[in-house]
């Protein structure tokens, strides 16, 4: 663990220097060496995402569902923010697995809501009790302004984004899925393409995720970012983060 001091050093230097909250766990190999409020709830924003995937993946082991299995996108299904489905022609004829590709890789909340009807949001909560998410809660869905306004939101910690993340790299399916993430601005902005990445984003206004694991020659190293604040300075942590793992991993 030594050798990881002045990596700690780094990290430590670059969140003193924002202003915002943040949640961060690093681990190297399955093994920690940094985090700070790794059980601080945030809002969740898109990281919400992930444990729904999950929550579908159990549905599939039990033959429940299947990703072969098809869902027609009409005009009710659509709504706003992130992704493509909001835009194409009605009637779309996707399977289950199209749905969390574009749920992931996109953030697409149009098919993200559509999996949470297929699912049925009780269930995606109590499966996120069951599995011990302690501070993950899924209480609405995309753009539901009116649950929002009676105070209904999605919230998780840092410690539970690295577990469901952990479960979902032993899916071959889902870590295909989340090697071919689209949202690529904030952790790997400063070595897309030079390494791989699996991972997910989330924002909002004040709020900038970004989660994943990064595959270097020779190790793994699991980067949970979950930042509360300005939004161009938690893009800019994110980012600064990011370049200093990549930095000194990328010799190894």
């Amino acid at each position: 663990m030594e050798r990881f001091n002045q990596l700690k050093s780094n990290l430590q230097n670059i969140i003193n220097g924002f202003s915002g909250k943040v949640g961060i766990i690093v681990k190297v190999d399955g093994k920690e060496i940094f985090s700070k409020n790794e059980s601080k709830v945030f809002q969740s924003a898109s990281l919400i995402k992930l444990f729904i995937l999950e929550a579908l993946l159990e549905k599939i082991s039990h033959g429940e569902l299947a990703y072969s299995d098809r869902k027609s996108v009409n005009l009710s299904d659509k709504v706003s923010g992130f992704g493509i489905l909001k835009i194409l022609d009605d009637n779309l004829n996707l399977t289950i697995k199209d749905l969390a590709t574009l749920m992931i890789t996109l953030s697409d909340n149009t098919a993200t809501n559509m999996l949470i009807d297929i699912l049925g949001i009780d269930y995606i909560q109590s499966f996120i009790e069951k599995k011990g998410y302690y501070e993950t809660r899924l209480q609405r869905k995309m753009y539901d302004f009116e649950a929002k306004e009676r105070g209904l939101d999605n919230f998780t910690s840092a410690r539970d984004t690295l577990k469901v993340l952990e479960n979902l790299y032993c899916d071959k399916t889902a870590l295909f899925i989340l090697k071919n993430q689209l949202c690529n601005s904030k952790i790997p902005l400063y070595f897309f393409r030079k390494v791989e990445i699996a991972h997910k984003t989330g924002d909002l206004v004040n709020i900038e995720h970004d989660t994943g694991r990064i595959f270097f020659k020779n190790n793994f190293v699991d980067l949970i970012i979950l930042a509360e604040g300005e939004n161009k300075e938690a893009i800019l942590l994110n980012n600064r983060l990011g370049e200093c793992i990549y930095e000194n991993f990328k010799k190894y």
